[in-house]
C-alpha cells in the first residue's frame, strides 16, 4: 500500500498463513528512485528468502527505475543483503537524501537494467 507522500508498506506473510513474518517499508524520491528505508524479518526467518521476494515484488511493481537502500555501518549481513540483490555501493552524492541519514552507513543503489 503506498499513501499520498509515496511511502508504502509492505507485509510479509507466507502464502499458507497470513500471520506477518515481516516488514518492508519503502518510499518514492525524487528523480524515479525508491528508497527501501526499512526490512525486517521475524526471528528464525532470515535466510528464507522472504525478504528478497518481498523486494524483487517491489522492484517488479513499475513504481521506480532505481533503487536506493542504507545499510548501518557494521551491519555485515545486511550489505551481503542487499550486494546478493544486485546492488551496488553508490558514487558519491549518486542518492544524496540517503547519504544525509544521520547515522553512519553505505548506500546501495541498483537500477532497473543492472
Amino acid at each position: 500500500m503506498i499513501d499520498e507522500v509515496g511511502a508504502g508498506t509492505l507485509v510479509i506473510a507466507r502464502a499458507e498463513d497470513s500471520a506477518p513474518i515481516g516488514l518492508l517499508v519503502y518510499r518514492l524520491a525524487a528523480d524515479g528512485w525508491l528508497e527501501f528505508r526499512f526490512l525486517a524479518m521475524a526471528q528464525g526467518l532470515r535466510g528464507w528468502g522472504y525478504g528478497s521476494e518481498a523486494v524483487r515484488l517491489i522492484e517488479a511493481s513499475g513504481l521506480a527505475r532505481r533503487y536506493g537502500a542504507r545499510v548501518s555501518d557494521g551491519n555485515g549481513l545486511g550489505l551481503y543483503f542487499w550486494l546478493r540483490m544486485g546492488y551496488r555501493a553508490a558514487d558519491a552524492g549518486q542518492l544524496p537524501q540517503l547519504d544525509n541519514e544521520p547515522e553512519d552507513g553505505i548506500t546501495m543503489v541498483r537500477d532497473q537494467k543492472e
